[in-house]
């Protein structure tokens, strides 16, 4: 693919299955990873000397929970150097039917997935001059993640094409009207014609299940069509048009694989086409903090599994030896051999020495592995995570921060690594199985690492469970009710319990990421969230971690922790309590969301885009559970801050 986007954006937004449309109309897809594959077998095979310990990364833990053995960087594109040149991610065209760019022609074709060139209109040519065909702005999908062409000849016809001599090809005319989708006519050569009005119409039941779709219908009389209902859904009309289960992000061998779901006409560039699916976690040293750094650093470079593997490989352990002989720091005298060799056999033989647990079978575990991880200071200033905890006895507002929170932390230094895992269509939660971002067993998984600084607050425990006591019951506080109601597929950490605690943390994230960016300048997208919940007893958790993770110097310019200082933290948070008070929205905004709730699924209380949403990439739950309500108090309970 020679068009260029940076390759963090390759994880998100322009992950594996999403149609990137670049400058000129070109329309592509990302591949999958066994292409990945393919773009480095090819390149060796032509002699290239491909390095792949340059776009190799490993995180142990969330290896250990995808149950992969590396992850990948998205391979960036460049012509010098030694190593790794003219490295390219692979990409199919799509969507495949394309139209004439000259109004008077408009004729319809469609194209290879692998066409290099820009395809040109033969049908009105002009000696050399040929017209440019685009891509057309429709699309077709459905719920499991696969995509497809509409299908345009069915749609034009009511049916199947006609078996007769006609060579029926297809015309695209926009109209100067409104432009809407009525506006736009598809011609046959034949002389049947067909709008796209009404093309995207779904139909769904009370629990959000489609029993009938524009294109099922196809070919159905009006009586047929009003006989559909929930109760006698539409899902086997033998001329109607339902998924075929393409993948065309696997390659044209991997187009059809039989599905039969209902599919939802998209436009090509929105963003329910894509949801990326991606999991992330901070660097945790693999040693504790007793740990000589240099010997730190030693673990980083190799991993502790591979170290602890080179200790077992032979009874004198002198395969590890070798290896700290050969390191730069004893052969420039930094440490002796000895002393590098008894601070690894301290942390292998007693794993108390290590942060690195064996088992971890869940989001969740890894997330309280970070949070009492956080809560510990840290100031070497050669690991990847560098802390200060800090108490309030000399802050300013001192009084007011003691009544609503235990600590903060302030992050200098923090590592993560996102992983893309999976994606969804449609709606954000349903995603496809990861086995079908590749047509082969692979064993790593796309992920890019950042650097950036933040800021944790941990929440006053004892006033917290005070709060709900005292306000709610068990059932009197339906927004969570309609989250597992009319959710689909509930985020995983949720599973375990969803308190009115965790909504009043999301979105007081939320009002502190918007004073943030305005007191600090930051972009609107350069700040992430990070909720540590849980209600578990074992794996308690109450805290909101706001960082950057920028790939660029953005991220770690001191700005942000400077905020959490003792002159500044005070009046920081009582600017994003009084930011709650009135949207100006209001006081629509307060009503609904405290009736019936906004946002899709009515899964928010007292919060709309003038007031408490963010951008998706900073919101870890799609801008869902959020009520400044349950931060400032309501006519029905009292906020955590009134």
């Amino acid at each position: 693919m020679k068009n260029n986007i940076r390759s963090n954006q390759v994880i998100s937004p322009f992950g594996i299955g999403q149609i990137v449309n670049f400058p000129g109309e070109q329309s592509y897809m990302i591949c999958g990873l066994n292409l990945w594959d393919n773009v480095l077998k090819t390149k060796k095979a032509t002699g290239t000397n491909i390095d792949e310990t340059e776009f190799t990364i490993n995180e142990p833990r969330l290896q250990r929970l995808l149950d992969v053995q590396y992850f990948r960087k998205p391979f960036p594109y460049k012509n010098t150097g030694y190593a790794n040149k003219l490295l390219e991610i692979p990409g199919v065209r799509f969507p495949q039917w394309h139209h004439c760019t000259n109004t008077r022609c408009g004729a319809m074709r469609k194209i290879e997935l692998t066409q290099s060139d820009s395809p040109r209109c033969e049908k009105c040519a002009r000696g050399n001059k040929m017209y440019k065909m685009i891509p057309v702005r429709f699309i077709a999908a459905c719920s499991r993640g696969h995509i497809q062409d509409i299908p345009f000849k069915e749609w034009v016809h009511n049916g199947p094409v006609p078996h007769d001599d006609k060579d029926h090809d297809l015309f695209y005319h926009a109209g100067s009207g409104s432009g809407d989708l009525g506006s736009i006519t598809i011609k046959c050569s034949c002389g049947a014609y067909k709008t796209l009005g009404g093309i995207m119409n779904v139909s769904k039941n009370s629990e959000g299940r489609i029993y009938n779709s524009s294109l099922a219908a196809i070919g159905l009389n009006e009586e047929e069509k009003n006989k559909i209902n929930h109760d006698n859904p539409n899902n086997s009309n033998s001329i109607g048009q339902y998924c075929k289960g393409s993948r065309p992000w696997l390659g044209p061998e991997q187009m059809k694989g039989g599905c039969g779901e209902h599919l939802h006409v998209l436009i090509r560039g929105g963003s329910n086409i894509h949801y990326s699916d991606i999991i992330s976690s901070l660097y945790l040293p693999e040693f504790d903090g007793e740990t000589n750094p240099i010997v730190g650093k030693i673990i980083e470079e190799i991993g502790l599994e591979h170290i602890t593997q080179f200790y077992y490989q032979t009874e004198d352990h002198s395969v590890l030896r070798a290896i700290l002989q050969a390191r730069t720091e004893v052969k420039n005298n930094f440490i002796t051999e000895d002393s590098a060799f008894d601070e690894i056999e301290r942390i292998i033989i007693d794993p108390r020495n290590s942060n690195s647990d064996k088992e971890i079978n869940s989001e969740q575990e890894l997330r309280f592995q970070e949070y009492k991880y956080i809560l510990e200071e840290r100031k070497s200033e050669n690991s990847d995570f560098k802390s200060i905890v800090n108490c309030f006895e000399s802050y300013d507002s001192r009084d007011f921060l003691d009544e609503y929170f235990e600590n903060v932390v302030l992050i200098e230094k923090l590592k993560e690594t996102r992983v893309f895992r999976s994606f969804a269509r449609i709606e954000p939660g349903l995603r496809i199985n990861s086995s079908e971002l590749s047509a082969e067993h692979v064993t790593w998984l796309p992920a890019n690492q950042v650097y950036g600084e933040g800021i944790f607050l941990k929440f006053n425990e004892k006033r917290l469970s005070d709060w709900l006591a005292k306000e709610f019951s068990e059932n009197d506080y339906p927004l969570i009710t309609r989250y597992f109601e009319n959710v689909k597929t509930p985020n995983p950490r949720h599973e375990l319990g969803l308190t009115p605690a965790f909504v009043m943390m999301h979105t007081f994230a939320h009002l502190l990421i918007k004073r943030l960016c305005f007191n600090c300048g930051y972009g609107s997208s350069s700040l992430r969230e990070r909720i540590y919940f849980s209600n578990n007893e074992e794996t308690k958790m109450n805290g909101i971690l706001i960082y950057t993770s920028s790939g660029d110097s953005e991220g770690s310019l001191g700005g942000l922790v400077r905020q959490g200082r003792k002159q500044y933290l005070g009046s920081l948070i009582k600017e994003a309590i009084a930011d709650a008070e009135w949207c100006s929205a209001d006081p629509v905004c307060s009503d609904i969301g405290q009736s019936g709730g906004q946002g899709p699924n009515n899964v928010n209380g007292s919060a709309c885009h003038n007031c408490c949403l963010v951008p998706e990439t900073s919101c870890e739950e799609f801008n869902m559970l959020l009520d400044r309500g349950l931060v400032i108090g309501t006519r029905k309970y009292s906020g955590y801050f009134r």
